[in-house]
């Protein structure tokens, strides 16, 4: 019987595709490792360099190198997260509290918050359903988490959400970080007092004008408590009354540090900022990165065989592309926290300059 050929081409055509669905859907998924067994690899690759971490590791009943960013939303933070996430070793709990929506949500039930941010520490999901089912959600939190983006390339949504396999994941890494926006510093600072966690704490600063401008153009800030300016700077007068309570208290584990540091004196901050957390500053020579495209500006930076970018939004780009009645608007009410924060203000609108006019009075 004559076989026609566009019948075999189609014969063909069907195997080839019959052969793909049997390795991808069932020879694949039985040759490929469990994502703990391989991500323990990973971990061990990427960190082989700095020794034996076995006591700083909860699986091998060490304890982590524990570290939390609080920050305000829009503040800048993301770079210096992207920085801190692509270090050998370190997990990051990015927005854990992103299920609160917002800081007023978050405080109102803040001892569960707390409780949850402590399990996280110990890289325990049991609090967490509602951080993960709406975590899910939102494409940069799934960028940032832990380490989801990769495994999630490898293995379905159910196994790499998986908060079982997400906690084994956790405890493999030797430094945890977190990235606390919804709540306020007077609560977070109450971790600090917790025993076992030896937890160090960084709150970023940013001039409230360069901070509302940056949420201007979020939809998430159309109708967030969070972006109102009078909420934002009534937090930073509160974060002020609280930083000379906690430096004192606590000068090895709580710090500050400008969002226009990390952006005009790049090298110096990054250090600064590792060497307060405790984290090695080192890299495989091997290993480079290169600018995230999601920003505009960049700046080399140095180390031990390692090419650094810090990139964000320039430090003062406010001044120049900010409507002028939104600058005066939080000025009205942010006066307190300005001055406080040693951020100068625009007196004279019809004489002001970008190029002249410097905004940060250095009392930080």
């Amino acid at each position: 019987m004559h076989v026609s050929r566009s019948t075999k081409f189609t014969g063909v055509c069907v195997a080839v595709y019959a052969t793909y669905v049997l390795f991808v859907f069932f020879l694949l998924p039985i040759l490929m490792p469990d994502p703990v067994t391989l991500q323990r690899s990973v971990v061990a690759y990427k960190t082989h360099h700095l020794g034996d971490l076995s006591n700083f590791t909860l699986e091998t009943g060490g304890q982590p190198i524990r570290s939390m960013l609080v920050t305000f939303k829009g503040s800048g933070a993301l770079t210096l997260l992207d920085n801190l996430a692509h270090q050998p070793g370190c997990y990051q709990h990015y927005a854990p509290l992103i299920a609160h929506e917002s800081r007023s949500n978050a405080e109102q039930d803040h001892d569960r918050a707390l409780a949850e941010l402590e399990a996280l520490y110990h890289c325990n999901y049991n609090k967490s359903a509602e951080m993960i089912r709406w975590g899910k959600r939102s494409t940069v939190f799934r960028r940032f988490y832990g380490a989801q983006a990769k495994i999630c390339q490898t293995y379905s949504q159910e196994i790499c959400w998986n908060p079982e396999t997400m906690a084994a994941i956790c405890k493999l890494h030797p430094f945890i970080n977190m990235a606390v926006y919804n709540l306020r510093l007077n609560f977070l600072a109450t971790l600090l007092e917790r025993e076992g966690l030896n937890l160090r704490m960084l709150l970023i600063v940013r001039d409230p004008r360069s901070t509302v401008y940056s949420q201007i153009n979020n939809k998430w800030c159309e109708t967030a408590q969070n972006c109102e300016a009078k909420a934002l700077c009534n937090d930073m007068v509160g974060d002020y009354q609280m930083v000379e309570k906690l430096t004192q208290s606590y000068p090895q584990r709580f710090s500050i540090i400008r969002y226009e540091d990390l952006l005009l004196q790049p090298e110096e901050s990054i250090k600064l900022v590792f060497d307060f957390f405790g984290l090695p500053l080192r890299r495989p020579s091997a290993i480079t990165r290169g600018v995230h495209p999601r920003n505009v500006h960049s700046a080399e930076s140095f180390g031990l065989d390692l090419r650094w970018r810090y990139s964000n939004q320039p430090a003062n780009e406010w001044m120049s592309k900010m409507k002028v009645d939104d600058i005066k608007a939080v000025q009205d009410v942010c006066s307190e926290a300005m001055d406080l924060w040693g951020y100068r203000s625009i007196q004279d609108f019809e004489h002001f300059s970008p190029e002249s006019f410097e905004p940060n009075m250095g009392k930080a």
